[in-house]
């Protein structure tokens, strides 16, 4: 038998010391590991097209994520949502966010958003931030383009405005700019000589109204009359009579070449630039009663006017005129429009009279002659006569 010194029953005493330890370590790590590997469930999560599956013995969706090396991010799309409790066998999709520098007006966010498109993200960036961010803002591409990595995402907010050009009204939002630069977005061109009811450099407010006028200029050649002129020859014939016609007149005709003007359509000017004759007019020669004064039956006569008239003599004894005065000879009724009441005539084959009545029948170049008889009434008649107004 082997005979065991002090040192050697010290060093076994040790050993089994530690043995004992790490036996004792070894059953905790067994019994930790069996514990965790009976907890563990594996979740299956489709991501970006692909198919991934996570051990994990997190509670909740948010936590296996968490834990996970898929580096995922709070602004990505989970369903079911994070707080989802693990089961097993349970399926997540996953809707990766991509970072997007968004500027509206002067303010700037360095953010990540799942979005597709760009119309999308500014829903999505607007309701997270509360920037009010409209469809009628201006972007600087297109909202239906697809969201880039570190897209960069312009806002201008627009503002409301109206222009009119060309017939219409166009009421529309536009971010804030110069009124040569609206126009240009909106696609309206000027032409040079185009008038604007706002300076080009104007930058506009919102609710102005902007109105373009188009304005444009062409040459024309028309053609007009040349109106004929009157020529009065002195006749030697009583003044009064009808004019009578020695040669008749036409028209000429003139060419001339005019520059118009027009705004929206409508002349505003017109220039005669060159002008000619190309048919001279011809006089129209009239001859004009010129006599004054006749001879009859020793006596000169001298008048104002005279005037072709339908005299009929009456006889109706003891009747009262117009003006008040006894019928007799020398008393004729006239159209006091023709002859006025009061004056003094000589009627051609009755001598002087005075127009002292009127009648019902008397209108226009008509006058009724009084006479001393029936007989004379009848043996006048009814006859046209020229009468002298004195």
């Amino acid at each position: 038998m082997f005979k065991l010194t002090r040192t050697r029953v010290l060093s076994l005493v040790r050993t089994s010391h530690l043995a004992k330890m790490a036996i004792a370590v070894f059953a905790i790590f067994l019994i930790a590991t069996g514990t965790l590997v009976y907890n563990a469930k594996t979740i299956e999560a489709h991501i970006d097209g692909k198919t991934v599956h996570i051990t994990t013995i997190a509670g909740t969706v948010g936590q296996a994520l968490a834990h996970s090396n898929l580096n995922t991010y709070p602004e990505d799309i989970v369903n079911p949502s994070r707080d989802t409790k693990v089961t097993k066998g349970l399926t997540i999709e996953l809707t990766r966010s991509v970072p997007v520098h968004l500027t509206v007006d002067k303010q700037t966010f360095m953010t990540r958003t799942p979005a597709k498109t760009v119309g999308e993200a500014l829903t999505d960036l607007s309701e997270r931030y509360g920037l009010q961010i409209k469809a009628v803002d201006e972007v600087n591409v297109l909202r239906t383009d697809v969201v880039a990595d570190k897209m960069e995402i312009k806002v201008r907010r627009a503002i409301p405005i109206v222009v009119r050009a060309d017939g219409k009204d166009i009421n529309t939002y536009i971010a804030p700019r110069t009124v040569a630069g609206a126009l240009e977005k909106l696609g309206i061109s000027l032409g040079t000589k185009d008038k604007v009811s706002l300076a080009l450099d104007h930058i506009l407010t919102p609710n102005e109204k902007v109105q373009v006028v188009r304005v444009a200029e062409r040459v024309e050649t028309v053609q007009s009359e040349i109106p004929y002129q009157d020529i009065v020859q002195a006749a030697d014939y009583p003044v009064g009579l009808p004019d009578q016609v020695v040669s008749r007149g036409s028209n000429g005709l003139q060419e001339q070449s005019v520059k118009l003007t027009l705004e929206d359509g409508k002349e505003v000017e017109r220039e005669i630039l060159t002008q000619r004759v190309v048919t001279t007019p011809t006089n129209n020669v009239i001859s004009r009663g010129a006599q004054t004064s006749v001879s009859r039956g020793g006596e000169t006569i001298n008048f104002k006017r005279a005037i072709v008239m339908k005299a009929t003599a009456y006889c109706i004894p003891g009747g009262t005129t117009k003006t008040g005065a006894s019928v007799r000879w020398g008393i004729i009724a006239v159209d006091p429009s023709v002859i006025s009441l009061g004056e003094n005539v000589f009627v051609e084959g009755y001598g002087n009279a005075s127009a002292l009545d009127t009648g019902g029948a008397i209108k226009g170049n008509r006058i009724d002659l009084y006479m001393n008889s029936e007989a004379a009434a009848r043996s006048w008649g009814v006859r046209n006569v020229m009468v002298y107004v004195k």
